[in-house]
C-alpha cells in the first residue's frame, strides 16, 4: 500500500511466513512418491530451477499448492476419472509434471498477482485502515487509507486541532446544548482557553478564556450555564435563537494532557471467489506417432500435449489482460501517430514517452499509491517503444509458437514492456504489479493452472482433454490505464 522500505520489508517476511508454512508441502512434491499410488520417487519441480539450479521459493510454494489440490481432485474422484488402475500413477505423474511446466515459463505472474487457491471457492484479502473514534467531522469507522480508493483522511486527525466543520453537538433547531440534568461533553480534552469556537448558521460563540460562553448567546437558567469547563470538557450553552444548521464545535485540546485519543484500526476486508474450469481436447492419429517413432525414435505425444497446455496458458493471458482493459479506470491518453507540420517523425516519436509519463500521473492521482510499472503492447507498437531513450531491449525465445513476451525495460519510466500479438493493435496497456503478491491492480487466483485427462483410444486415433480453473478479481481498476494510437 505504502512502498516504503519497511513495508518492503515487512512484505518480504510476510512472503517468507507463507513459504515457512508449507515448507513440508514443498518438500513432498521437490521428491514426490506414493505408495498408495505405486508412484516410486520422482523430481517433478526440477524445471523450475534457474541457471543456477534454484527454484524461488514463493514460485515453489505455489506450484507445491497447486499440485495438492491436483492430486485431491484425482485421488477424490479415481473411479470417475480413471477405469484403469494401472494407468493413474502415469497420469499423476504427467499431471504434476505439466503443473510445473505451465508454471516455468509463466510470464503472467510478472504482469498481475497469481495467487493459489486451496479450494475452489476462496477468498482475496486486502487492508483498510480506518478510525477507531471520532474526531471532530470525522466519524467513528471512518475510512482513512482505503483500499480501493487511497488516503480519506484530514490533515488535523493525529493533531490537537479540531477543525472546521467541527465537532457536532446535536440536532439543528434547538436552544439548548448541555445542562445539568443532561450534560454535554465534548470529544477531547482537557480543552485549551480561547481556542472554543461554536457555529450555528450565523450563530457563533465563544469561550472568554475563563471558562464563560460569549457571543449569540441567550440568557442562562433552567440547567444551562454558557460555560465551558476546560478539565472535564463539560459544555453548556444556550444560543440566542433556535439554530438553523447543526452547531459544531472547534477548538484545541492539550495531547500531553489528554486521556483519550484519536484512534485508528487495521480492518482486514476479504472477497470471495470461486475458480472456473476451462477446457481444450488434442486428439491425434495413432499411426502417425508411431511413424515418427519408427522414423526418428521420437514420442511426439508429449509435444502435442504441451502444444495444447501452451493454448491455454495463452489464452489465459489474453483473458487476463483483455479483462484488465475492459475495466482500467485509471485514465486513458490518445497518442497521435501522424507528426504535426513542421516536426520530424523521429522527434514525434520521442514525445511517447511523455503520453506514457501522463498516464502513469493520471493513475498515481487516482489511486493516491501507485504508479504502473508494467506495459502491455501489440507487436505493431513495438517499433514506438523501441525508439524511446531507455528502453533497454531483451533477447527472447522465438518457438514457432504465437504468445505473449517480454520485450524489455523502459528504464526511465520503470515500466516492464510485455508484447502480446494478440492485443489489440492500436492499444497499450498500464497496470500495477506490487513487490509482493498482496499489492497488485489484480489478482488471478489459481486453483489448479494445468492437468490432463487419461489418453483414450478410440479405433485408431487418440484423444486427451486439457483443463484449467482459476479466477480473476480486479482489486482496484484505477490502477489500470490505457493508451490509444491514432493513424497507426
Amino acid at each position: 500500500m505504502l512502498a516504503t522500505a519497511a513495508h518492503r520489508q515487512r512484505s518480504r517476511r510476510l512472503t517468507n511466513k507463507l513459504v515457512e508454512k508449507f515448507e513440508k508441502k514443498v518438500k513432498r512434491f521437490k521428491e514426490f512418491s506414493d505408495a498408495d499410488l505405486g508412484i516410486k520417487t520422482f523430481k517433478p519441480m526440477e524445471i523450475l530451477e534457474d541457471r543456477n539450479g534454484d527454484i524461488d521459493p514463493w514460485l515453489e510454494t505455489r506450484v507445491a499448492i497447486m499440485m495438492e489440490n491436483f492430486l485431491k481432485e484425482t485421488t477424490a474422484n479415481r473411479e470417475l476419472l480413471e477405469t484403469s488402475r494401472a494407468s493413474l500413477p502415469a497420469w499423476v505423474k504427467n499431471g504434476l509434471a505439466l503443473i510445473a511446466a505451465a508454471n516455468s515459463e509463466d510470464i503472467l505472474d510478472r504482469v498481475i498477482s497469481v495467487q493459489p487457491m486451496s479450494n475452489r471457492l476462496g477468498r482475496i484479502h486486502y487492508l483498510d485502515i480506518v478510525t477507531e473514534r471520532s474526531k471532530g467531522a470525522i466519524p467513528n469507522r471512518a475510512s482513512m487509507f482505503d483500499s480501493l480508493q487511497g488516503f480519506r483522511g484530514t490533515e488535523d486527525f493525529s493533531s490537537e486541532h479540531i477543525r472546521d466543520p467541527g465537532e457536532e453537538l446535536g440536532v439543528a433547531g434547538g436552544t439548548d446544548y448541555g445542562t445539568t440534568a443532561a450534560p454535554l461533553e465534548l470529544g477531547y480534552g482537557p480543552v485549551i482557553p480561547r481556542t472554543l469556537t461554536i457555529v450555528a448558521g450565523t450563530q457563533v460563540i465563544r469561550d472568554d478564556g475563563n471558562g464563560n460562553l460569549v457571543g449569540d448567546v441567550g440568557a442562562p437558567g433552567g440547567g444551562v450555564t454558557n460555560t465551558i469547563n476546560y478539565v472535564t470538557k463539560i459544555l453548556s450553552v444556550r444560543f440566542a435563537a433556535a439554530t438553523t444548521d447543526t452547531p459544531r464545535a472547534s477548538y484545541d485540546y492539550n495531547i500531553e494532557a489528554a486521556i483519550e485519543l484519536p484512534e485508528y484500526g487495521i480492518q482486514l476486508k476479504a472477497e470471495t471467489v470461486q475458480a472456473r474450469p476451462r477446457a481444450l481436447g488434442a486428439s491425434w492419429s495413432q499411426q502417425s506417432v508411431i511413424d515418427f517413432l519408427n522414423d526418428f525414435g521420437i514420442n511426439a505425444e508429449p509435444t502435442i500435449i504441451e502444444a495444447g497446455a501452451r493454448l491455454i496458458q495463452m489464452e489465459k493471458f489474453k483473458h487476463v489482460v483483455n479483462t484488465l482493459r475492459r475495466q482500467a479506470q485509471g485514465g486513458t491518453v490518445i497518442f497521435d501517430n501522424l507528426a504535426p507540420t513542421g516536426v520530424s517523425y523521429r522527434d514525434h516519436l520521442k514525445t511517447f514517452s511523455l503520453y506514457i509519463s501522463r498516464l502513469q500521473n493520471l493513475i498515481w492521482e487516482a489511486t493516491q499509491t501507485t504508479r504502473p510499472n508494467v506495459c502491455v503492447i501489440h507487436p505493431s507498437l513495438m517499433f514506438i517503444v523501441e525508439f524511446q531513450d531507455g528502453f533497454e531491449g531483451v533477447q527472447y525465445s522465438n518457438d514457432g509458437i504465437a504468445g505473449p513476451r517480454f520485450v524489455g525495460r523502459l528504464t526511465k519510466q520503470d515500466l516492464d514492456v510485455f508484447c502480446d500479438p494478440t492485443y489489440p493493435a492500436d492499444q497499450a496497456l498500464l497496470t500495477y504489479r506490487g513487490p509482493e503478491f498482496v499489492s497488485t491492480a489484480a489478482v488471478v487466483g489459481d486453483y489448479i493452472p494445468m492437468y490432463k485427462s487419461p489418453v483414450h483410444v478410440r479405433a485408431f486415433r487418440k484423444d486427451v482433454a486439457l483443463l484449467t480453473e482459476y479466477v480473476i478479481k480486479t482489486i482496484d481498476p484505477n490502477m489500470i490505464g490505457t493508451i490509444i494510437v491514432t493513424n497507426l
